[in-house]
């Protein structure tokens, strides 16, 4: 079926039929005919179940809805299902949230030492270099660690996170010396690597300096085996100019060099009452050109924001606003993108989710479970349009 401004269909199938507020025959990715990049993207997935393709890079970038990982460990997890054969999947883009103050994915354990500062790109004013992860963590001591530990054992993942290859992102300097388990990583542009003997699930990094200062932008834990790397990119509280503040980002973006970059942001700009509409028009627009003029070949996939209250549990009319400059700005660079909220019942839809506990108390953020009924139904309509 046609749409206009030569926009098509591409349908999933209905995920909850125990939750009639979804709008199941909505859950599908409103596809431009001209998105050339996401058709190359899709038959790269499609190569993925004949071994004729390289592993392929995804990034997702939001807010808090993606910060917490519940959402888009959903949609790891089915991506790998369907896509990639072997029984351990690489954990992708990390950070070490617990030593910013801040809540760490649920996948993950972060330990550490040592005094650090941090700042973030939804600080009021940028005082530090900010990359991909959008939060910098900083430390002067002459002597600090920190390590990551998969929650293999903790949670049952279908598939469990193992990796032989580490990336950091940090600032390299002459006088900071970097252990990563003891061993000491090879230098590149903008990071440090090491391969490691055998795939593992925890890493202890060891930062030895004098009179320096050691700032670390975010890693990237891959595994030789894997076919699909799913890089989640999430800030409490950020928006899209957020992460146009972000002075070293696209450098790093560069690094992963992803096939496809999906954008779920907006929630934020939409709770600020003293919204700018045309304003928020052209930061959209403008992320779009710095994606595109980094990554011409990467596709671009949006997502619109979900339904909810304001905080005096009014309706938010900025909803609207923010959601019709996303599909504006999808028309307008060809581009496609999936209606979370439309598929999630729409307007007034959160009560209902709320109802069913599957939201917060805030009538703004989701419970674990309603995050994963939110994975589930893009993943599945990302899938049907990959394999269709």
């Amino acid at each position: 079926m046609m749409l206009a401004h030569g926009l098509t269909e591409v349908k999933s199938q209905p995920v909850c039929d125990t939750l009639p507020f979804l709008q199941c025959t909505e859950n599908k990715l409103i596809v431009s005919e001209q998105d050339q990049n996401l058709f190359l993207f899709k038959g790269k997935m499609q190569s993925l179940k004949t071994g004729n393709s390289h592993s392929i890079n995804i990034v997702h970038i939001g807010d808090s809805h993606l910060q917490a990982g519940f959402l888009t460990e959903k949609i790891k997890q089915k991506l790998f299902e369907n896509f990639d054969k072997d029984s351990i999947a690489a954990p992708g883009f990390i950070f070490p949230y617990t030593i910013a103050n801040t809540n760490n994915p649920f996948f993950y354990k972060v330990d550490y030492t040592g005094n650090w500062n941090v700042c973030k790109n939804v600080d009021q004013e940028r005082n530090c270099n900010l990359g991909l992860s959008g939060i910098t963590i900083t430390t002067v001591d002459s002597v600090a660690s920190f390590s990551f530990k998969m929650n293999n054992e903790k949670y049952n993942i279908p598939k469990k996170y193992y990796f032989d290859r580490i990336k950091i992102f940090y600032n390299q300097s002459d006088s900071t010396q970097l252990l990563i388990n003891g061993l000491t990583p090879e230098t590149e542009q903008g990071f440090s690597v090491i391969n490691l003997e055998y795939a593992m699930d925890s890493v202890f990094i060891e930062i030895k300096q004098q009179n320096s200062s050691f700032e670390l932008y975010g890693m990237i834990l891959e595994n030789s085996k894997t076919s699909i790397n799913y890089h989640t990119i999430g800030v409490n509280g950020a928006t899209a100019f957020s992460y146009l503040k972000c002075n070293i980002l696209s450098d790093q973006l560069t690094h992963i060099n992803p096939d496809l970059v999906i954008i779920s942001l907006g929630t934020n700009e939409a709770y600020d009452e003293n919204l700018n509409v045309l304003e928020h028009e052209f930061i959209i627009k403008d992320m779009i050109y710095q994606i595109r003029d980094i990554l011409p070949h990467a596709a671009i996939l949006f997502t619109t924001i979900n339904d909810h209250l304001k905080k005096d549990k009014s309706p938010n009319l900025n909803i609207i606003e923010i959601n019709n400059n996303i599909v504006k700005a999808c028309k307008q660079f060809e581009l496609s993108y999936w209606d979370s909220y439309s598929v999630m019942g729409g307007a007034n839809s959160i009560e209902a989710w709320h109802e069913k506990g599957l939201a917060g108390d805030d009538l703004l953020h989701f419970k674990k479970i309603g995050y994963e009924i939110q994975g589930e139904l893009f993943s599945r309509a990302l899938i049907h349009f990959i394999e269709n």
